[in-house]
């Protein structure tokens, strides 16, 4: 028997709604974690009926419930980061920003999720999208909100990458301490980045594959990962925005409407070389090694 102990990797704790077709919210930011080598745990804020087509229905968690998974979970575990999604409610809101205070954790991604990418259904309520805005934002350590989100929360109507900046700076002044507006669906792929003192624009093309479901909710994922490493912030941001990329190249289709990405893609680009296999070495003597005869 060995008797080496292994170290857990980072901890990150994603608070957000149960996506059925596995393509965003918790699912998603599990599958990111596991990708950048964290280990992910969870808090359900809410169950969706959903497909890759569209959201039909929420049921959102109860608020006591909520606070009893979130309170279980740091009453046990280390955690190193957390990314906030989808909350549902006002409720919802004010129990992740008690926990927040309680956790004392240092890395917070804050991704103001609202309506359904098909703009449907409302993800968080009037009294949920308030709160966001006064109390969450001073919390995060980043906020990610897309161009609809960054026009809500700084009021700003948002046109181009001058007005995304902007309202970048009105998030902040709002309490954020930096917030990077996605630009994807801009006629340019801008995202701008504002830590409170610097404004970093970074960009790409429009990439052609349209599984993009749950793109979002893996970049803010991405980027609690990052800080879980010890990253400075930009840097978390431009690798996270690097990963996501490469993911949605290589999304597939699962079904009738946008796919997921591909998490794992390093994964599947760089399989091992042809006859070379991972052996177990506990246990093994020299006659039971590949090769010896």
């Amino acid at each position: 028997m060995s008797n080496h102990v292994h170290t857990a990797p980072p901890i990150v704790l994603t608070i957000a709604g149960f996506d059925p077709s596995a393509g965003a919210g918790i699912a998603a930011d599990l599958k990111t974690f596991a990708a950048h080598n964290c280990y992910g745990i969870a808090a359900i804020t809410a169950l969706t009926v959903q497909s890759t087509q569209a959201v039909k229905s929420v049921h959102d968690t109860p608020a006591s419930e909520l606070r009893a998974q979130l309170d279980t979970l740091l009453e046990d575990i280390k955690i190193s980061a957390i990314k906030i999604g989808m909350l549902g409610h006002r409720g919802n809101a004010v129990v992740v920003a008690e926990f927040l205070d309680r956790a004392d954790v240092a890395n917070v991604v804050l991704d103001p999720v609202m309506k359904s990418t098909s703009g449907e259904v409302d993800l968080v309520d009037a009294g949920g999208i308030k709160y966001i805005g006064e109390e969450l934002l001073k919390r995060a350590t980043i906020v990610t909100p897309n161009i609809a989100e960054a026009e809500i929360l700084s009021g700003i109507t948002i046109k181009d990458a001058a007005s995304m900046e902007a309202a970048a700076r009105k998030i902040v002044e709002r309490g954020a301490r930096a917030v990077v507006v996605k630009g994807g669906h801009m006629e340019k792929a801008v995202d701008v980045l504002f830590d409170g003192t610097e404004v970093l624009r970074f960009g790409g093309d429009h990439l052609k594959n349209e599984n993009t479901h749950g793109s979002g909710c893996t970049f803010a994922s991405a980027i609690a990962a990052q800080l879980a490493f010890g990253r400075p912030l930009q840097e978390a941001v431009l690798l996270a925005k690097a990963y996501v990329t490469k993911a949605i190249e290589r999304g597939f289709s699962i079904g009738k409407g946008p796919g997921p990405l591909d998490h794992f893609y390093r994964i599947h680009t760089e399989p091992p070389a042809r006859g070379v296999h991972e052996v177990p070495q506990h246990g093994m003597h020299p006659a039971a090694e590949p090769g010896a005869h």
